[in-house]
């Protein structure tokens, strides 16, 4: 049994989309599964998510296939659009909805023999500057588009608000709304907007569909909140064990680098977790960890495979108990990403392989 667990709830999974749902009234949802689910396993939580979810959004072709070849039926859109050409007999195969956001796609879709296949989302760029089309292209765009016969019809339309996660930047924000609803004014087909960010704070801005991410999983897009700060339930838990316990007396010195000296006598434990299994290296001594019950600090630098914990003078701990280093009450995986100055996708996104996913 590998010894770093991360703990899947789907319970809470379920609940967090029911509840976005809730506050979306009328709003269908592609729940965002890219990234493997954002790290808490794609196919389970599609599973999880089957009569909750209209349908399943993703970034890249090879995770479209994934859901699909595990009996995913559910309607599946690739964010990314299509990267090559040669991908569209796989997509036509697994019945895959796509954007497109480029002239050389149209182009590639006016080649393509076979009539009335491909489900597909205009996407257009309303200050993000990543992907879509700008507005002086997007008549041009749609008409080369509607003239593809391999194409179904309606044709979708798709963007993303880049800042919808920072009230700091409500006039940015106020200006990508206004320059999203020039250009779908007059849109015939079905209309997709709101991310994680614009669900919570631009409720009332929503389109008929909508594609959370991140809160689906209990995370907060925004910094400084929780996902508990929004009403949410953590779907992952990420534990280890503790599989060592020293006595140290004033003056020692722990790990690499000599960057932890103890000042008054304590229980140092050592945990079977390390930045190999996707713990950071980066995070400061006195980040906070739980055991039995209560917070205690982390000491000196994570190593590739344990980590330091202060256990205190008094600890009564003993080897094999549970170490939690995100998603209890007591400690959200959005503080240890502010310790390091990232955000918690990224935390949960780069579990590696080491790590256990118990779902339940």
């Amino acid at each position: 049994m590998k010894t770093v667990q991360a703990q899947i709830d789907l319970s809470a999974l379920k609940y967090n989309v029911n509840l976005i749902k809730d506050r979306l009234p009328g709003c269908k949802v592609y729940s965002v599964l890219k990234a493997d689910a954002y790290g808490h396993g794609s196919v389970r939580c599609a599973q999880a998510l089957n009569d909750t979810a209209y349908g399943f959004a993703v970034a890249r072709i090879e995770e479209a296939i994934e859901l699909r070849e595990a009996g995913i039926d559910k309607p599946v859109l690739m964010l990314g659009g299509f990267f090559r050409e040669d991908d569209l007999s796989l997509i036509e195969k697994y019945n895959i909805e796509f954007t497109v956001h480029s002239l050389w796609q149209i182009e590639a879709l006016d080649r393509y023999q076979k009539s009335d296949v491909f489900t597909v989302w205009l996407q257009v760029n309303v200050g993000m500057q990543r992907l879509g089309f700008n507005s002086d292209e997007l008549a041009a765009a749609k008409e080369a588009l509607s003239a593809c016969t391999s194409v179904k019809k309606p044709i979708g339309i798709i963007s993303h608000l880049s800042c919808a996660d920072d009230e700091s930047l409500k006039n940015y924000n106020k200006q990508q709304l206004q320059e999203w609803n020039r250009m779908a004014a007059d849109w015939n087909g079905p209309k997709c907007l709101s991310n994680s960010a614009a669900c919570a704070y631009f409720p009332e801005k929503s389109t008929e569909f909508v594609r959370p991410g991140i809160t689906q999983y209990g995370i907060s897009p925004t910094l400084g909140k929780t996902g508990r700060d929004l009403g949410l339930k953590p779907v992952m838990k990420l534990s280890s064990e503790v599989i060592a316990i020293r006595d140290l007396k004033p003056g020692d010195v722990v790990g690499y680098g000599a960057s932890w000296v103890c000042e008054k006598p304590t229980r140092l434990a050592i945990v079977a977790v390390g930045y190999a299994d996707g713990y950071p290296r980066a995070v400061p001594s006195g980040t906070p960890v739980e055991i039995n019950g209560r917070l205690v600090k982390t000491a000196g630098h994570v190593c590739m495979d344990m980590m330091f914990i202060d256990l205190g003078a008094d600890a009564v701990d003993k080897i094999g108990d549970k170490v939690y280093l995100w998603g209890t009450d007591n400690i959200a995986v959005e503080t240890i990403a502010e310790s390091i100055n990232t955000i918690p996708y990224e935390l949960v996104c780069h579990l590696s392989d080491r790590v256990e996913f118990i779902y339940s």
